[in-house]
């Protein structure tokens, strides 16, 4: 398991993020995905690697807030992990 660093972690939930308003804006025809945080850790764990269950990942976005979502969460992400 190789911990990413915050920057890139950073940039792929930025990325996710993109491409999950996509999702939602063609796929879901304008509806709020419930499950988004889910979706999140699909697309973040596809992209940098396991680093952590899927399971944790998701409870860890659903909980993490801030003005700056995606760099919040990257932080407390890394916090968990260590």
């Amino acid at each position: 398991m190789t911990m990413p660093g915050r920057d890139e972690l950073v940039a792929a939930l930025r990325a996710a993020g993109t491409a999950h308003h996509d999702y939602e804006t063609n796929s879901l025809n304008g509806q709020r995905d419930m499950h988004w945080a889910g979706w999140y850790a699909a697309y973040v764990l596809g992209r940098l690697g396991e680093f952590t269950t899927p399971a944790q990942l998701t409870a860890w976005l659903e909980s993490a807030g801030g003005e700056d979502w995606a760099d919040a969460a990257a932080a407390a992400v890394l916090a968990r992990l260590g």
